[in-house]
């Protein structure tokens, strides 16, 4: 029908679609820092000390063949590395060139989509420090406790996210405000749509039709 906008004749589910998109991208946080609840991988390091100039090997294990869309390394709660995860498979390899700048704590995790086009994310890995002879981070982050072994420096998974707890009401309250107001918001374009078409009186001649 010409003089109808093209958003008025979306069908009554598309704002709400839309919507929900939305939020999805709202609620979605990056994994580093913020881990979600599905079951978390293993992570595997071939060393627990490397000097500059040599590799070293992180893999990352998945428990169960699930749809899983990316695995994600990080080092020190920040991404490092992401790759496009593969159907069936459940390793994920990748290579460390090192540096003075390697040491640091490293874990995985991956994120996965539902049937809503929902993104969700796993928890991470336990993490696994890596040492760096004559760097910085060696000498001041994540000190072994009295007693143990320097090559068993194993970190327990995440517990939650790192977050302020404000941001993370105000994200929930965006979320929540947007997925109420799409019903009202798919009435009024309903109505507009009906008064569109009924505001044409007994013949009037139709336009030409554009194709």
């Amino acid at each position: 029908m010409l003089g109808q906008a093209p958003w008025a004749r979306l069908s009554p589910s598309g704002p709400a679609v839309l919507l929900l998109a939305l939020s999805a991208s709202l609620t979605s946080q990056d994994i580093c820092s913020s881990p979600g609840d599905l079951p978390a991988p293993d992570l595997q390091l071939n060393t627990s000390s490397a000097q500059p100039g040599t590799t070293a090997v992180l893999q990352c294990l998945l428990r169960v063949v699930s749809p899983v869309r990316r695995i994600i390394f990080c080092k020190d709660r920040l991404e490092l590395y992401s790759q496009k995860a593969q159907q069936g498979q459940l390793s994920y390899s990748m290579v460390l060139n090192i540096t003075s700048r390697s040491a640091g704590r490293y874990t995985c995790g991956y994120q996965l989509r539902t049937e809503m086009k929902q993104v969700r994310n796993s928890a991470l890995s336990a993490g696994r420090i890596l040492d760096v002879p004559g760097s910085v981070a060696t000498s001041t982050a994540w000190p072994s406790s009295p007693g143990s072994s320097p090559s068993h420096k194993t970190e327990l998974p995440s517990r939650g996210p790192a977050m302020p707890l404000e941001v993370w009401i105000l994200r929930s309250a965006l979320s929540l405000l947007l997925l109420l107001s799409a019903p009202i918001i798919t009435l009024l374009l309903e109505r507009w749509s009906h008064g569109a078409s009924g505001a044409r009186q007994p013949g009037d001649v139709p336009g030409p039709m554009v194709l």
